[in-house]
């Protein structure tokens, strides 16, 4: 059973029963194929990208355009970079019918600094705020 919180213990940025769910959490529900990621960051900030096979690609901008692209069969872990824009989305996933949603806590920065696998562009960073090392 995926284990969820009910308040982010990795980011100060919550909405009210918006669940949340730690990156090594999601890491092994998403290895024993309990649940997919959904990465809401703009194509821009796709210098990293969580490198697991089950990773799904909706940018933020056009998500309610792909709403019906969403698998609502299978638990969804919305990502961005710091977990604030991913706990706007899993709000709006609730409103609009999704139950097994939640947002992964502290986003990719979070992701990473617990050393789970990354998938690097080799570029030195950007500087726009995305979670790469710019």
């Amino acid at each position: 059973m995926i284990q969820l919180l009910e308040k982010p213990t990795l980011q100060d940025f919550h909405i009210a029963g918006v669940k949340h769910i730690t990156p090594e959490e999601a890491y092994y529900a998403v290895k024993n194929n309990s649940a997919i990621l959904l990465d809401i960051r703009e194509e821009y900030e796709w210098i990293e990208k969580i490198d697991v096979a089950e990773v799904i690609y909706h940018p933020m901008s056009v998500i309610m355009d792909r709403l019906k692209h969403i698998p609502d069969n299978i638990f969804v872990v919305v990502i961005c970079a710091n977990g604030e824009r991913s706990t706007k989305i899993t709000n709006l996933l609730n409103r609009q019918g999704f139950n097994t949603v939640a947002n992964l806590d502290g986003g990719i920065i979070e992701w990473k600094k617990q050393n789970l696998p990354i998938e690097s562009k080799g570029t030195a960073g950007c500087g726009c705020g995305c979670s790469c090392s710019g």
